[in-house]
């Protein structure tokens, strides 16, 4: 019987795991906070207070508050991916390819289903080398249009686009270009992010 929530996000398939169960396994509760993996501090903010923020940067930086944002979720997601990537190899060896996929996708069904990033659908041609992640219901594009009429001239999924993009190239360790292709906020009926895999 698996106890650690490690063992879980690295060696089980959750994707198909229903909420409950996942918050049964990852958050804990106590004295009013919720600690993921029983130990990581998580706070839920409105999709709206993102949004917020973003309109407020662009007022004073223009449109360098992409660039702020992407890059500092990319780190932060490229943080966590390595931390998993270190970890899973002292404990289980080497991390494949696939492996680090399967990990990438149970993280991000995670913050999901436990969360609300999003509905994340993956696909994956391996011939290519490129990762294609759809997401209906993007925070991020929902906060946009809950605080904004009309639809914005570019994508605005910054943070999603960013944790995903730096989550793979840790878990990899590998870099990968990184591009939001539709978003729910510029009319499209759904956000899709697509990566290519630049290095082995």
């Amino acid at each position: 019987m698996i106890v650690d929530p490690f063992d879980y996000l690295v060696t089980e398939d959750l994707t198909k795991k229903d909420r409950g169960e996942l918050e049964s396994i990852f958050l804990k509760r106590e004295d009013g906070r919720i600690l993921f993996l029983g130990r990581i501090p998580v706070a839920s903010l409105y999709a709206t207070f993102l949004a917020g923020i973003y309109f407020e940067l662009m007022k004073i930086v223009g449109k360098a508050a992409k660039g702020l944002i992407l890059t500092a979720s990319r780190n932060g997601g490229y943080r966590a991916g390595r931390g998993i990537r270190r970890r899973y190899q002292k404990k289980f060896g080497e991390l494949t390819k696939d492996k680090a996929i399967q990990i990438a996708k149970n993280m991000i069904t995670v913050w999901d289903k436990c969360f609300g990033w999003g509905k994340f659908e993956f696909e994956f041609d391996d011939r290519n080398d490129k990762i294609t992640v759809k997401v209906r219901e993007s925070f991020e594009a929902n906060g946009y249009v809950k605080l904004r009429k009309g639809n914005s001239e570019d994508p605005v999924c910054w943070m999603l686009l960013g944790y995903i993009w730096g989550l793979f190239e840790g878990l990899m360790d590998c870099k990968l270009n990184g591009e939001e292709k539709m978003c729910l906020a510029r009319g499209d009926e759904f956000c899709v992010f697509e990566y290519s895999i630049v290095c082995e």
